[in-house]
């Protein structure tokens, strides 16, 4: 197992600013971890830490005593201050990780762990995968063959975009896969978020292999980040307290075929986007919006239909273009829309109508773990409320989401 020298595990024994108080710890070129109360000390061990701190936000003794055999100083607190002054003077941490030694040991890492083998990584064009894309790239060249899946659940115009915005800027072996018919037959009638990201996880494996097959890829890479991670392990062992599977994560099948390639598992988001600064990616890729994997599959509240899709799409790609034309989507982290399966009466051309309902969600966030929402200006939410009832048949109501995270998730499923 490969070890971050001076790294501190954060035991999470109820702490609700625990990925914040990680994040915080992280800002000062200490590597941290996030760990359940529930973990065995044998693996909090495998990490060689530098210190053990447990987080909790009421006492919790009965949780930390069986941690008294870790022989590395301790620490209790829910304190972001008391931690980055711990961290430094008790566990005389020197702040030494950087994302340009991350950079390199990565590429090291990669060229072992696949010596002359190939890679086939799944692309979405969204800032995770193209990180990884151009990680992997670095370490192995044309060994890497990245695979660009349309489901059917992309944005509008995004097969296009994506494919033009790759082929100017890398030289890499990219393929694109049309499964959208697939993809969305597979998701017909399915309302549960869990059993709609598992589907798109498994399907999105499947294109994968026989891709792969083709290639002779033994190795699946994947833009996989701390935050799909954390949120996909329950803090107390029970399954049922899992907040969300990630498709790359809680969604992948048993039976997987592939040894993964993961390099910036272990990153917060902003720590990704440094890292792609570092790479020399353009900043039409790094400072998109994020747009999950699942893409619009959860942000479509239930079984997902074609037209109600169609209505999705043109609803969040006038969201997107009232953003951009007004200067707003630089100064939020994410803005889009949401389709509500609910109908409500309303009034079109003098007419009684029974539509369809689209919510829009803007926030500011630093890693994903926590978010803020936008205050945007009311001209311009009634200006894109005005357009989507205007321009989008099957809608008249929009709504505005002002749920923070927490106690909400950024994404409705």
């Amino acid at each position: 197992m490969k070890h971050t020298p001076e790294t501190v595990v954060l035991v999470n024994c109820g702490c609700n600013e625990i990925q914040t108080i990680a994040r915080g710890v992280r800002a000062e070129h200490i590597y941290s971890m996030v760990m359940p109360y529930t973990v065995s000390v044998e693996r909090v061990l495998e990490e060689n830490p530098q210190a053990v701190i447990f987080c909790a936000d009421e006492p919790a003794a009965d949780r930390i005593a069986r941690f008294d055999s870790v022989n590395v100083p301790k620490l209790i607190s829910c304190d972001a201050a008391e931690i980055v002054q711990f961290c430094k003077e008790k566990a005389n941490c020197t702040g030494s990780w950087r994302m340009e030694k991350f950079i390199d040991e990565a590429v090291e890492d990669i060229r072992k762990q696949v010596g002359s083998e190939t890679v086939v990584l799944g692309l979405s064009g969204g800032v995770d995968s193209s990180v990884v894309a151009a990680l992997i790239h670095r370490a192995i060249g044309d060994q890497l063959t990245c695979v660009f899946v349309n489901h059917g659940l992309l944005r509008k115009n995004e097969p296009e975009m994506v494919q033009e915005v790759f082929q100017r800027n890398f030289k890499m072996n990219l393929v694109y896969v049309d499964a959208s018919e697939r993809f969305l037959t597979k998701l017909e009638g399915v309302d549960e978020p869990e059993k709609k990201r598992k589907i798109i996880g498994k399907e999105f494996i499947d294109v994968f292999a026989e891709t792969a097959k083709k290639i002779n890829a033994p190795f699946l890479g994947q833009g996989t980040i701390y935050p799909d991670i954390l949120e996909s392990i329950p803090l107390d062992g029970n399954p049922a307290s899992v907040i969300k599977s990630h498709h790359n994560v809680g969604g992948l099948p048993e039976d997987l075929h592939f040894k993964l390639v993961e390099p910036v598992e272990r990153l917060f988001k902003n720590e990704v986007r440094e890292v792609g600064r570092l790479l020399g990616l353009p900043s039409e890729m790094l400072d998109r919006h994020p747009f999950p994997g699942p893409s619009l599959g959860v942000r479509h509240v239930g079984a997902i239909k074609r037209d109600t899709l169609a209505m999705l799409r043109e609803a969040d790609a006038i969201v997107t273009e009232e953003l951009l034309r007004s200067g707003w989507y630089a100064k939020t982290w994410q803005t889009f829309a949401i389709f509500v399966p609910v109908k409500t009466v309303g009034m079109k051309d003098g007419k009684r109508t029974y539509d369809h309902v689209v919510a829009i969600r803007s926030i500011n966030s630093v890693d994903a773990v926590t978010a803020e929402v936008v205050q945007l200006p009311w001209e311009l939410l009634f200006k894109m409320a005005d357009r989507i009832v205007r321009e989008v048949d099957g809608v008249n109501r929009v709504v505005y989401d002002i749920t923070q995270k927490p106690p909400g998730t950024i994404e409705w499923e």
